[in-house]
């Protein structure tokens, strides 16, 4: 899958060499490993008098705010299940057109890259944690010749990474590492350079991956929990139509299509 591809891509311009790999490395052992106080959380994030009041948060967040520590990352990450837009079972209406621009030509324009920065922002306004959309909103910067619009989204991608592996080893299933979405664990080890090739369910909230290069030979792969994912049952799927399959993936590209999600 492209958007597989191109966070395995990125995520090595984020992590290669050796003084890369250290600096992610010292960012995750800064905060002790402790899962999410998800009632807490709630409470803090819901709390206008709160320092971690959440509309506050995620607009330092949104703005690019490289000042925002560990500690308020942490209360971003997870407090955003308790937000009106956190769906997790569904996917971007602007997921395929992300691709579809990644994957029509085989060099890319400048224009190309600009559609990918549009679908990529309406993406992260649904889903402002995504690692895989903020590794292509990176990689167009990037491309665009805008390096510190790059470095804006590959900073975030480090300190979500580093917020997940701050709360527990991975390596046993009663200190895994907690995920929001299910594809944010297999972003996690396409970050990590991991090479897999399955979850295998261990219990009813947590999955382990098998991996083939670890570290340590005495560890064979990562855990992570999906409690979040699943505590609450997704009314919001009671109300979408389902949908007849159609040979276009997605309408944006079909100009006789009545629906567009064409950003405006």
């Amino acid at each position: 899958m492209i958007r597989k591809f191109s966070v395995a891509l990125f995520g090595m311009l984020l992590l290669c060499g050796g003084a890369a790999q250290a600096q992610q490395q010292a960012e995750s052992s800064a905060v002790a490993a402790a899962p999410p106080d998800y009632a807490r959380i709630a409470a803090e994030v819901g709390d206008v008098r709160s320092p971690y009041y959440y509309p506050r948060l995620l607009g330092r967040y949104e703005r690019g705010d490289t000042t925002l520590t560990f500690e308020e990352y942490r209360y971003l990450y997870y407090g955003y299940p308790e937000q009106k837009g956190y769906k997790p079972l569904l996917a971007s209406p602007y997921a395929d057109s992300l691709e579809q621009a990644f994957g029509k030509k085989t060099r890319l324009e400048a224009d190309d890259f600009r559609r990918v920065v549009r679908f990529a922002h309406e993406i992260l306004r649904e889903e402002p944690f995504s690692m895989r959309d903020l590794n292509a909103l990176a990689f167009a910067y990037q491309m665009l010749d805008e390096p510190e619009r790059a470095a804006e989204q590959m900073f975030k991608i480090r300190r979500i990474l580093s917020t997940i592996r701050a709360t527990g080893t991975g390596l046993r299933e009663d200190s895994p590492w907690y995920v929001i979405y299910q594809r944010d664990a297999e972003d996690v080890l396409n970050l990590l350079g991991a090479q897999y090739t399955k979850f295998i369910i261990v219990s009813r909230s947590v999955e382990f991956a098998p991996v083939y290069n670890m570290p340590d030979r005495k560890n064979k792969g990562y855990y992570f929990d999906y409690s979040e994912i699943y505590k609450r049952r997704p009314d919001y799927l009671d109300d979408r139509p389902k949908q007849k399959r159609r040979l276009e993936i997605n309408p944006l590209y079909n100009p006789r299509s009545k629906q567009s999600v064409l950003p405006k």
